[in-house]
């Protein structure tokens, strides 16, 4: 019953046959539409194909996609509804006409551009630059693609017509179809003749307010010397050769890139043709234009230099297949293009990278790009220069470090430190003396920023690095303020320059500040050859007490009986840090019981005492005492010493239920 419906309605003469058709294209599901589709279709009836083309973008992709691949079935429904009295209509069968690249039809476009309708105007202005543009792209992309791979065709979707029911629909075809170059090609080939005299015509008589998007399409075309709209540059009394030399006479666009250079050819405008470069501020404009001007090719690089001061060099395969014809002493000369082509330093060392390793062989020509490196201006890239650290000849590698030493790039030490492994003598040479001064300021700068593993790894290749590193900071230790000789404290003794500096770290024992006479004690009691009289006479003499304590401290770790006394006498009479160290000496030594005498300093009536003694205590481990800390933290009058006494139980507390997770 379906199948008889649908061919009764095809085999109808009646038009409420196709306007009952088309409420079932308007309003069915898409398998529907699919079968009203193919019923329109087989019909071929201007009044139902023309309901097609007004209702094309309410379809779906699928049979949108099918109309475009028929669309040589609706040709005099297209051009019937570029007629009609109904602007929606028209405007319809004109985006249609675009949509499907149907140059043939482009007259009825131009009818509608001398409308008088702006929308119509605009309309047709729209599609006939899209066809233009369709036309010009189209003829570039088959040709690259043909010569870059002719064996390997296109493969694209395509669409067929498949009987379901009984009925003709719009199908989707495999997958995959080979797409012929030559038949494509040609098809465009067929044509572009169509647009370009529509163009011509459209030019010469229009003159309205889309006179440019005219021009430009006149513009698009004109990519070889026999496009008819090229010709209009030679056709006298033509309306648009006036546009047209105008046009060409300034900065082109990138899609005019074409016409621009056909149309300097011509004696009107050659003239203008090597000052308008000076004016170009676009890079794709430039790198368009220099790739089909072909100056590297015929060798005028002097032409190209002074004519260009800007733009982007060759893509890198077009460079490496303009290299590869070359002689190695030739190459090089592209660098001098380079720069001044404006192009970014990266891009320029790349390049330069390229040039330089197929001029392997060539002395001179290697030595021309390092030149051209070290021209450029200071904050330019460095890596060409990095990569002639490991050049062959060492004379290049000498120039190259002199001049990163010159620009001072970040990270620059790291760079050349890297030479002073393998490099030759002179190169090495080169490094030291450069990185003397600078490489000892710079660690000294960051060393405070640093944590401890990582400077004493950069100190130690620092020391490689410098053999006076030591020297330079014993100058550090004799002079300079207080905050000076306190790093420097710190730093020989990071890097083991304790002995080497022994003289200067002695002399700042009786320094008049006390941290600085305290940090040198430190320093000193780390070497075995420190003998203990001097510590000893800085526990009796020295007014500070806290350089007093820091001696103590460092007596710890020497466990000499003859220092038995004087640790029990400062055990029981001192401040409160010196009795704090000296008890914990005391117990490292093993020389007695010290809890008496830790409980003595429990119960000084001095709270700082008190405290002090927790903090041997917890050092310690002495929690024989701990039931004396307890009745601290609950009874003492000073809340500084409850809040101290309550943390070492706290502490003690996490170490008992730890060790019980542990077993």
């Amino acid at each position: 019953m379906h199948e008889e419906l649908v061919d009764a309605l095809v085999q109808s003469k009646n038009e409420a046959a196709d306007d009952l058709l088309l409420e079932g294209l308007r309003v069915g599901v898409e398998v529907e539409q699919s079968v009203v589709l193919a019923a329109l279709l087989q019909r071929k009836t201007v009044r139902g194909l023309s309901g097609v083309v007004q209702g094309y973008d309410g379809l779906p992709s699928k049979l949108q996609t099918y109309i475009l691949t028929n669309i040589k079935s609706l040709h005099h429904a297209l051009r019937e509804c570029g007629r009609s009295d109904r602007p929606e209509l028209r405007q319809a069968s004109m985006r249609l006409i675009a949509m499907s690249r149907q140059c043939k039809l482009a007259y009825v476009l131009t009818e509608n551009l001398h409308d008088t309708d702006e929308t119509l105007g605009k309309t047709a202005a729209e599609a006939i630059v899209a066809l233009a543009r369709w036309v010009s792209t189209s003829i570039h992309l088959l040709q690259r693609q043909y010569k870059q791979a002719p064996e390997h065709p296109v493969v694209t979707p395509a669409v067929e017509i498949s009987t379901e029911q009984g009925a003709q629909t719009p199908a989707q075809a495999p997958e995959e179809a080979p797409i012929d170059f030559a038949a494509l090609y040609r098809d465009v080939i067929d044509q572009r003749p169509e647009i370009e005299s529509v163009v011509a015509r459209a030019l010469d008589v229009h003159r309205g307010k889309y006179s440019q998007d005219l021009l430009r399409a006149a513009l698009l075309l004109c990519d070889s010397p026999q496009s008819k709209t090229l010709a209009i540059l030679q056709t006298t009394k033509h309306g648009g050769q006036s546009p047209m030399v105008r046009r060409l006479q300034q900065p082109p666009e990138a899609e005019h890139v074409e016409a621009f250079l056909l149309g300097a050819t011509h004696g009107q405008l050659r003239s203008h043709f090597g000052s308008i470069f000076a004016h170009i501020d676009e890079l794709p404009v430039l790198d368009a234009l220099l790739r089909r001007t072909h100056w590297l090719k015929d060798y005028n690089l002097q032409l190209c230099m002074h004519q260009v001061n800007r733009g982007t060099w060759l893509q890198e395969g077009e460079l490496l297949r303009d290299i590869a014809r070359r002689e190695p002493g030739e190459v090089c000369k592209i660098g001098n293009w380079l720069a001044v082509s404006g192009m970014h330093d990266l891009m320029q060392d790349e390049r330069l990278t390229v040039l330089a390793q197929k001029a392997a062989g060539d002395v001179g020509g290697r030595l021309r790009l390092l030149r051209i490196a070290m021209l450029r201006k200071k904050p330019s890239s460095v890596q060409f220069l990095r990569n002639m650290l490991t050049d062959a000849d060492e004379r290049f590698m000498r120039m190259a470090a002199r001049e990163i030493v010159r620009r001072r790039p970040p990270d620059f030490e790291n760079m050349l430190l890297q030479l002073m492994i393998s490099a030759p003598a002179s190169v090495r040479r080169v490094v030291s003396r450069a990185l003397g001064h600078s490489g000892f300021e710079n660690y000294w700068d960051r060393f405070d920023g640093l944590d401890r593993p990582t400077r004493k790894h950069a100190g130690k290749a620092m020391l490689k690095l410098l053999p006076d590193a030591a020297q330079r900071l014993g100058r550090r230790l004799i002079s300079g303020p207080v905050e000076q000789r306190l790093k420097a404290l710190q730093m020989t003794q990071e890097l083991g320059l304790a002995e080497a500096l022994r003289e200067a770290i002695v002399g700042l024992t009786s320094h008049a500040h006390p941290k600085v006479r305290s940090k040198a004690i430190s320093v000193l009691g780390e070497l075995p050859s420190a003998g203990v009289e001097l510590l000893v006479e800085r526990i009796v003499s020295d007014a500070d007490s806290r350089v007093r304590a820091n001696a103590i401290e460092v007596l710890e770790n020497r466990r000499d009986p003859q220092l038995i006394p004087l640790l029990f006498e400062r055990a029981r009479n001192a401040t409160n840090r010196e009795r704090a160290n000296a008890i914990k000496a005391l117990s490292k030594m093993r020389v007695g019981n010290v809890g008496p005498v830790l409980q003595a300093m429990l119960q000084d009536q001095r709270a700082e005492h008190r405290i002090s003694a927790m903090w041997a205590l917890k050092q310690m481990g002495w929690w024989k005492l701990l039931h004396d800390v307890g009745r601290i933290a609950k009874q003492d009058t000073n809340i500084r010493v409850r809040r101290y006494a309550v943390g070492v139980l706290k502490n003690v507390a996490e170490m008992v239920q730890a060790s019980k997770g542990v077993g």
